[in-house]
């Protein structure tokens, strides 16, 4: 069975990569069978806002994934670098250092797809 780590870098100022991602992602799980995982990269976390304006849309696709088995995680490395602070986050996303969560994938034989 495939294993996909899909990492989405694409933020606010590109909401239509940034759903590709996502879609990419549930595709590949509801379609496949692939055991996939998603985390949200650089600006990537700035999707993952409570109060942005397709913030709905956004936690619904959120839900969809993690509904579907797929891990979903952010950088929160990233989320610091960008000045923002966890609880503008969604809920139920689990926080991780991008590197180190790429490496550990890597190791466990996941192929890495970016956006």
């Amino acid at each position: 069975m495939a294993k996909i780590f899909v990492i989405s870098t694409a933020g606010k100022d590109d909401i239509n990569r940034a759903t590709m991602a996502i879609n990419f992602a549930l595709g590949a799980r509801n379609n496949a069978n692939a055991t996939v995982s998603l985390m949200f990269l650089g600006r990537g976390v700035e999707t993952l806002l409570k109060n942005a304006a397709n913030a709905e849309q956004m936690r619904k696709l959120v839900n969809d994934m993690i509904e579907a088995g797929i891990e979903v995680s952010y950088c929160g490395i990233s989320l610091k670098n960008l000045g923002l602070t966890r609880d503008l986050i969604f809920d139920n996303v689990k926080e991780v250092m991008g590197g180190v969560e790429t490496a550990r994938k890597i190791d466990e034989g996941y192929a890495v797809v970016s956006f």
